[in-house]
């Protein structure tokens, strides 16, 4: 098992959907996270039709209120200036969900797992600031990626995601597989992805849901070190 950044482990939300697949793991950030799952040849093949992959390891924090937009920006992080939207600064995204809450995530580097901000951000003190408040999260986490990525969509959600709907730095906040979540479109490394947040109790259910479409479509579950060179079995 691959442990970077040694923290106490616990478990991926989706830990009992990996079960029957028997992956690889890795601890990236404190977590569990599926590294492999049947080497980079098949995988890469999935990647490139649908695949499905865990990334709920990566750091993340929840912050709302009237005065939050401004404390972050004292903190010299980048911010969304409208509603619904996203910006990717020096390693980590920032959505900003509805006008008062933002939530931020932490990339995987190929040199090291970036997580400097989380530790400045970790030290916020509620109660020292007004309007601002920590929103506690412990979201499911996935990437998707393919050409058969808005044929899955189209399955798992109402809205129509083919044109303007996820334009550039576009969120919508939706019911996919009949659960709340959060979706947006990306480049990773140069690749189209499409990035899915839940609510981690949701998490094992959404990665089977995502699964089975997944493999209907001719695709399949991927392990983060098909996206991320620097993990290691």
């Amino acid at each position: 098992m691959s442990t970077i950044n040694q923290r106490p482990v616990s478990n991926t939300p989706i830990a009992y959907g990996l079960m029957s697949l028997s992956p690889t793991m890795g601890v990236i950030n404190g977590m569990e996270v599926a590294l492999e799952f049947e080497g980079a040849l098949i995988e890469g093949n999935r990647k490139s039709i649908l695949g499905v992959t865990d990334v709920s390891c990566f750091a993340s924090f929840g912050i709302k209120g009237t005065e939050a937009a401004s404390w972050l920006m004292s903190q010299s992080i980048q911010i969304p200036m409208n509603r619904n939207t996203w910006v990717e600064h020096e390693g980590y995204l920032v959505l900003r969900l509805g006008g008062s809450e933002f939530l931020i995530e932490g990339q995987y580097s190929e040199d090291q797992y970036s997580h400097e901000i989380f530790e400045k951000l970790a030290r916020f003190n509620q109660a020292t600031v007004a309007g601002v408040y920590k929103v506690q999260r412990a979201d499911a986490a996935f990437i998707l990626s393919g050409s058969e990525v808005l044929n899955m969509l189209s399955e798992l959600c109402m809205l129509d995601l083919r044109d303007s709907a996820l334009a550039s730095n576009t969120l919508v906040m939706t019911q996919l597989a009949s659960i709340s979540a959060i979706l947006l479109r990306h480049q990773l490394n140069g690749e189209q992805v499409y990035r899915v947040w839940c609510d981690g109790t949701y998490g094992a259910y959404m990665w089977n849901m995502l699964l089975e479409v997944a493999r209907e479509l001719g695709g399949g579950a991927v392990g983060l070190a098909s996206h991320f060179r620097g993990t290691h079995k």
